[in-house]
């Protein structure tokens, strides 16, 4: 799977920190009456410092489902390159001196998703969730691509309109017609991660 070493090790602290949330107090929210909401639209502000980044809208269609869309990408920092490593080595990736951490990983997501909450109450609680749509890693081609992703979120708030949800999910990717990649890196890894870690958000 295409996740580098240091950005699993990051997801994994983020998202140990956003699970410490305090439980009790989340399940004291939950258990209120409050109206209904139809529709989130939530972002992961968290992700920034992880150059990763995800933006959802979800909208109920029935008590145990909800359809939406969302964007995630993940753009690693350029970093400067050794001017000794790009001589003795001939990296493509040492252009002008520079080059680019996991250059390959450089990618953006755009899906479609349906999920089903088994509580009863769509928007809260445990959810599992199909989606499909397009990855396209800009030089390297575009690819069409299918997965499933598994989260659970919270209404918080006076009247429920804080959204906060965590999850992760994984695609499944194919070569599009238009794709002009003949990369073979991509023969071995047709698996890509789409991670929320920590979404916030509005419910309306």
């Amino acid at each position: 799977m295409m996740i580098h070493k240091k950005l699993g090790s990051k997801v994994l602290l983020v998202a140990f920190l956003a699970v410490g949330v305090q439980v009790n107090s989340l399940a004291a929210q939950e258990s209120r009456v409050l109206e209904p909401k139809n529709t989130v639209l939530s972002v992961n502000p968290f992700g920034l410092m992880l150059d990763l980044f995800n933006a959802e809208i979800e909208r109920v269609i029935s008590p145990t489902s909800t359809i939406g869309f969302g964007g995630s990408g993940y753009f690693p920092q350029e970093t400067q390159a050794d001017d000794r490593y790009c001589m003795d080595s001939g990296d493509l990736y040492c252009v002008n001196n520079y080059q680019y951490e996991e250059t390959d990983l450089n990618y953006i997501n755009a899906d479609v998703f349906w999920r089903y909450y088994p509580s009863g109450t769509a928007l809260t609680g445990w959810m599992f969730g199909v989606k499909t749509g397009i990855t396209d890693f800009f030089e390297e081609g575009t690819y069409w691509g299918y997965g499933f992703d598994f989260n659970r979120s919270w209404l918080l708030g006076p009247e429920g309109k804080f959204y906060m949800g965590i999850g992760f999910g994984l695609k499944r990717l194919y070569k599009t017609g238009g794709s002009t990649s003949d990369n073979p890196w991509f023969e071995d890894r047709r698996y890509i991660p789409t991670i929320r870690i920590v979404n916030v958000g509005i419910a309306f």
